[in-house]
C-alpha cells in the first residue's frame, strides 16, 4: 500500500479487462434522493467505534431508504437511470437530487480475496457539483470500499484493479461497513470538479467453499443551492513499515504524523487486518478513536467536530498477535498481511479538487 497507490483500507491521496462473471458496464442512476439517512453522519458510536473524550453520533447510517439503481451488471454495457421520490433533508443542506453509482454484480470465488475496480464518467454533465451526503451499501463479504477521483474517466466494466489491493488515488469518500452514510455539518460539503470522474474500488473476501455475487452502490446526495461554503477533505495516515514476528504474542506498532493545517475533524476510523486485536489514535493527550475490531470497524462521528491546530501530532497504534509461522508484513491481503492505517474526515481542505492529505510512515 504505498501511499501513492493503496486500496486496502479505509480511510495525495486505473479499469482494464473484466474479471469474474456477470459484470456489465458502469451503471449510473439519477433520482430525487432516496436516502432516509440521518444527518448525524452514519453509524458512529457503535461497537468499538466510540472515541474517548469526544461525542459520536449513533444510528445505523445508510441502512435506511436504499439506493435506487438500474442497468447494473449483466448484459448491459451502457448506463442506466431511474428517478425516485424525494428524501431531501433541507435542514442539513441536502437537496432532493441524487446520483447512484452501481458496481457489479461480480463473482467472488471461494476461498479468495478479490480487489475490483470500475470507472464512471462524471455524472453531472461536466459541471462542478457539491455533494452534501455520501451513502454506500455493500453486500456481505466486503472488507472496504473507496470512491477514488479519476480525471476524465469514462464508463467502464468491473475489472481486477490495476494495482491490486494497493490501488490508491485522491478520494472524497471511503467506508468499511456494509451500510454507511456520511452527512457533512452545516455549510460543509464535498466538491466534484466537472472534469472529474470516479473509480470505485472494493475489497471482498470469501472464506467459504462456494462463490457468491457481490454488489456495491454509492449514492451522492447533492447539496441545496448555496448550502456549501467550506469543503471537506481526508487525512490518510499509513504505517507501511509494520511487521509482526511469529511468536503468538501481542506486538504494538506506533506511528505519528504532523497535521499540516488547522482542521476540524468530523469523523475518523481505523483500518487493520486479521490478527489485529487493538487500535488507538490520539492527539495532544486526547483519544480520537479506539477499537478492537479489525473487520467492519465502526467510524466515529464527532459532534461538534474536533479542532486540531496546525502542526499538531496525531499518533496511532495497532496491536497484532501473529499465530502463524511466518513474519507478517505490510500488504494487500487481509488474511496474510498486516496494515495499520488511520484516516480522518476534516474541513476546510485547502484544495477541494485534491481532497486527500497523505502521510506515510516507514
Amino acid at each position: 500500500m504505498n501511499l501513492v497507490r493503496m486500496a486496502v483500507l479505509l480511510v495525495s491521496l486505473s479499469a482494464l479487462s473484466c474479471s469474474g462473471s456477470g459484470s456489465g458496464g458502469a451503471s449510473t442512476s439519477s433520482g430525487g434522493g432516496s436516502s432516509g439517512a440521518s444527518s448525524g453522519g452514519g453509524s458512529g458510536g457503535g461497537s468499538g467505534g466510540s472515541s474517548g473524550g469526544t461525542s459520536s453520533s449513533g444510528g445505523s447510517g445508510g441502512s435506511s431508504g436504499g439506493a435506487s439503481s438500474s442497468g447494473s451488471g449483466g448484459s448491459s454495457g451502457g448506463t442506466g437511470s431511474s428517478s425516485g421520490s424525494s428524501g431531501a433533508n433541507p435542514d442539513a443542506g441536502v437537496s432532493a437530487d441524487s446520483i447512484t453509482l452501481t458496481m457489479g454484480p461480480f463473482t467472488v470465488p471461494p476461498s479468495t480475496e478479490v480487489f475490483k475496480c470500475q470507472t464512471f464518467a462524471n455524472p453531472f454533465g461536466g459541471k462542478d457539483t457539491d455533494v452534501k451526503e455520501y451513502e454506500e451499501h455493500m453486500t456481505t463479504g466486503s472488507h472496504h470500499m473507496f470512491l477514488f477521483f479519476s480525471p476524465n474517466a469514462t464508463d467502464g466494466a468491473v475489472q481486477d484493479c490495476p494495482s491490486g489491493g494497493l490501488e490508491f488515488h485522491p478520494y472524497p469518500f471511503s467506508a468499511q461497513t456494509k451500510d454507511f452514510t456520511m452527512t457533512y455539518p452545516p455549510t460543509v460539503g464535498s466538491r466534484i470538479p466537472g472534469t472529474m470522474g470516479f473509480m470505485m474500488n472494493a475489497h471482498f473476501i470469501n472464506v467459504t467453499t462456494t462463490p457468491y455475487q457481490a454488489t456495491l452502490t454509492v449514492t451522492l446526495h447533492l447539496a441545496a443551492p448555496g448550502a456549501v461554503t467550506q469543503y471537506a477533505g481526508v487525512m490518510f495516515m499509513n504505517n507501511v513499515g509494520i511487521t509482526v514476528p511469529p511468536d503468538d504474542q501481542p506486538h504494538t506498532t506506533t506511528a505519528s504524523c504532523t497535521v499540516p493545517q488547522a482542521m476540524n475533524v468530523m469523523g475518523s476510523a481505523s483500518h487493520m487486518h486479521q490478527r489485529a486485536t487493538d487500535f488507538v489514535a490520539t492527539s495532544g493527550g486526547q483519544t480520537l478513536y479506539k477499537t478492537q475490531a479489525w473487520a467492519d470497524p465502526v467510524p466515529s462521528i464527532y459532534t461538534p467536530p474536533v479542532a486540531l491546530a496546525k502542526s499538531s501530532q496525531v499518533t496511532w497504534s495497532c496491536t497484532y498477535v501473529n499465530d502463524t509461522t511466518q513474519t507478517l508484513t505490510f500488504g494487500e491481503s487481509a488474511q496474510t498481511n498486516v496494515m495499520c492505517i488511520y484516516s480522518m474526515q476534516f474541513y476546510p481542505v485547502a484544495d477541494p479538487t485534491n481532497p486527500t492529505i497523505s502521510c506515510q510512515q516507514l
